[in-house]
């Protein structure tokens, strides 16, 4: 099966393409740029697994939550190449691909993102499968909530940051004798939190296309909040 995934929903730009024999990822910190590198760097992946793209079984891409812009550069690439050859698409939570490489871990797994304005994009996992909803949570709130749970790996890109700002805060609270004292091992960190995830991507991807296959033509970007342009318009709207 020829396979490419598409992952724009950070600054890291993550492409993968598989084929029966082999498999070949670029992943490159682009910041806001998908636009000038995308069809670039596939065109430079195709050529270098020599398919061309009117020979791909599925294309998959990530489709959120993450940068607004990204998602859409994503997913309208991914229709574009789609459309001609009618390849099917399948498109996966961004947050599943993170908790997707910790899947045996034998307790809950936490998969983060920044959701910047000092927010952050959260989901629980248990072996891979979503528990809950997807939270949009000031950090603060968080790990207030991690303080009452057991046995949680944390994951994903904004893995790092949370669990630097929860140790800081549970070291603090034991210092005082009147504070919870809390168990070190009670929330750890994957080591590969912040390594890419196209592989898982693409894995997810083949795995939803086998169970429920392509999604619908009017599929879209999975957004938790609305966008700046549709926050302002309705501000002026309300005005």
């Amino acid at each position: 099966m020829k396979v490419l995934a598409i992952d724009t929903s950070t600054s890291l730009l993550g492409i993968g393409l598989q084929s029966e024999e082999q498999y070949f990822e670029i992943n490159q910190d682009v910041g806001l740029h998908h636009s000038e590198n995308l069809l670039t760097e596939v065109q430079y992946l195709l050529e270098k697994g020599e398919i061309p793209a009117n020979a791909l079984d599925l294309i998959v891409v990530a489709k959120g939550p993450g940068s607004f812009t990204g998602l859409r550069i994503g997913m309208s690439t991914a229709k574009g190449l789609s459309f001609g050859s009618q390849i099917p698409i399948v498109s996966v939570p961004t947050l599943d691909m993170y908790a997707y490489s910790c899947k045996m871990y034998s307790h809950k797994v936490l998969s983060l993102m920044d959701a910047r304005k000092n927010r952050v994009y959260a989901a629980f996992y248990t072996h891979g499968l979503q528990v809950g909803e997807i939270l949009d949570v000031a950090p603060g709130e968080l790990i207030e909530s991690l303080n009452s749970a057991q046995d949680i790996l944390l994951t994903g890109p904004y893995a790092g940051h949370i669990f630097e700002l929860y140790s800081q805060i549970t070291a603090a609270e034991s210092s005082f004798p009147s504070g919870a004292v809390t168990d070190s091992n009670r929330v750890i960190i994957d080591p590969l939190y912040a390594a890419p995830k196209t592989y898982a991507l693409l894995n997810l991807g083949i795995r939803s296309f086998e169970r429920n296959g392509a999604d619908a033509d009017n599929q879209g970007p999975l957004y938790i909040r609305p966008s700046e342009a549709e926050m302002s318009l309705k501000k002026n709207y309300e005005q």
